[in-house]
């Protein structure tokens, strides 16, 4: 089968959770035989050669500031997700009516809701899959009460009414609709009121564990995973260094925390000091970098779907301390047993103490996060019959 896949960002590096999980779907097609279509925006030189090792054709558009402004504003105005819009161009939509016609694909999957337009524009419902991945009207009523970037809180604030609407005219519209997160569907059911729902259909992250982890760990290393231009980590890290950090500290002066992630926003450039907070940006080598962590850290407020950042962390051997929001979206973890689940700030703090002096309790959640992501969260076993319409 010939599969198009519609992408807002160019797919490599792979510098966000978004771009991770739609090239392992684009694996687990390969690894069933089909072939693969890629049609996607760039906004810098895009590595074709790399990414032709996973996509058999490439077509590319360079995304236009002009035009994302001028259709984020129209969608707006005509009761349409911004972000629709901002992705959104002429150039793109006669790139893949040129697509359709050369290729003649048997499946189009839309990445991300973004990407819907253009399949509606060509008529192409029943043949689409929607990646819809996280249920944003959730993530984007939590995030307007975080802290951050404040015009993308604003935009947020506009944007959860329209999402919703959209996202439950997609549900109406389009045989299968994927999340990652049964929390998410369950959000989205109750919204559709138990109706249409049938399209939903849960495909979780998953993750590539490494035959080996580090025999290494530095006990003075805390990190925090996760693509900053997003205004949930951006939240989560000015929380802990404000307000978590400081507990720590002041039994452990020595600690350093790493920031680790694409596109940090002046806002979390500033916190890095050079002393004990650093603020690396894209790193070439995820696992390479964050392997010898004593701890990862999610002190998120506001999220939905599953969070990459604690997989990779417990795939690598690291103890992860995390909100109940966050674990909330993976059923198996259990507080004290493979990870520890803290709210408030002095106790999410006092676990981070307690795994850098006690190195039993940290083993302990190092061997049993290591195995709940084997059992339960391989990429393959989680894509299973992915492409399949109902």
């Amino acid at each position: 089968m010939k599969i198009c896949i519609l992408a807002p960002r160019f797919p490599l590096p792979e510098c966000g959770g978004d771009l991770l999980r739609i090239n392992y779907i684009a694996r687990y097609l390969k690894s069933q035989g089909h072939q693969l279509v890629l049609v996607s925006y760039t906004e810098e030189l895009p590595d074709i050669k790399a990414a032709n090792e996973l996509y058999d054709k490439i077509y590319t558009v360079k995304r236009s500031k002009i035009a994302s402004a001028f259709y984020s504003a129209l969608f707006m105005l005509m009761g349409r997700p911004i972000q629709c819009g901002y992705y959104y161009s002429f150039s793109f939509n006669t790139l893949f009516q040129k697509v359709i016609k050369a290729e003649n694909p048997d499946l189009y999957i839309s990445h991300l809701l973004r990407m819907v337009p253009f399949l509606e524009k060509a008529k192409l419902q029943e043949k689409s899959i929607v990646e819809m991945t996280d249920a944003l009207s959730k993530t984007y009523a939590l995030t307007t009460r975080t802290k951050g970037s404040t015009l993308l809180r604003y935009i947020y604030m506009i944007e959860k009414h329209l999402i919703l609407k959209y996202e439950k005219y997609v549900i109406k519209r389009y045989p299968k609709v994927v999340l990652v997160s049964k929390s998410d569907i369950d959000f989205l059911s109750a919204n559709m009121k138990g109706q249409h729902i049938e399209s939903l259909e849960f495909h979780a992250n998953g993750v590539e564990c490494p035959s080996e982890i580090s025999d290494h760990i530095d006990t003075k290393k805390i990190c925090f995973i996760g693509h900053m231009q997003s205004l949930q980590n951006q939240d989560a890290v000015i929380r802990f260094v404000n307000d978590i950090f400081p507990f720590i500290l002041a039994k452990k002066p020595d600690i350093k925390f790493h920031i680790v992630g694409a596109h940090p926003p002046k806002s979390i450039l500033k916190l890095d000091n050079g002393k004990n907070i650093f603020v690396t940006g894209f790193v070439d080598n995820l696992n390479k970098y964050v392997i010898d962590s004593c701890i990862a850290v999610a002190p998120l407020q506001a999220a939905a779907g599953i969070q990459n950042k604690v997989l990779v962390a417990m795939a690598n051997g690291i103890p992860v301390v995390l909100t109940p929001l966050v674990a909330k979206a993976i059923p198996e973890l259990h507080d004290g047993e493979n990870c520890f689940i803290r709210d408030d700030n002095q106790s999410f703090a006092d676990a981070c103490i307690s795994l850098l002096e006690d190195e039993e309790i940290r083993e302990r959640m190092i061997e049993k996060g290591r195995l709940t992501v084997i059992e339960h969260y391989q990429w393959h076993s989680k894509l299973k019959g992915y492409e399949l319409l109902r």
